[in-house]
């Protein structure tokens, strides 16, 4: 799995308002994701990610089911990560993943702000 660090917006059929989280790695047959949102295992979420491609942004859109999760507990807050396989990518979005994850490949740096448990959000 390739480390992304991708903003998405999502949303299931029983949460249409969109919630939001970051793709922290993904791979060609899916994704981990990490929000403050809790979704139940198996529920399948529509996905929409941007990512910049010269001076434009470009968007994928995928269908998905959570395979895992995991929760992290903090003073007063919770934090999710989800293991996600892609169920349906759109037409031509699955191209667009592959040449993303290959331009991502290709980047040495890792943020600086992953924690001992793989968590981007840091306790304020």
């Amino acid at each position: 799995m390739t480390l992304v660090g991708l903003p998405v917006d999502f949303h299931t059929s029983d949460r249409p308002n969109a919630g939001l989280g970051l793709v922290i790695r993904a791979s060609e047959a899916g994704l981990r994701l990490q929000t403050l949102y809790g979704i139940p295992l198996g529920r399948r979420i529509s996905i929409k990610a941007s990512f910049p491609k010269g001076n434009e942004f470009e968007s994928l859109r995928m269908e998905a089911e959570i395979v895992w999760k995991d929760v992290y507990f903090w003073e007063g807050w919770e934090e999710y990560q989800y293991a996600l396989k892609f169920i349906e990518i759109l037409n031509g979005h699955y191209l667009k993943l592959k040449r993303l994850l290959y331009r991502l490949s290709s980047v040495e740096e890792t943020p600086s702000k992953i924690n001992h448990r793989g968590s981007l959000f840091e306790k304020i």
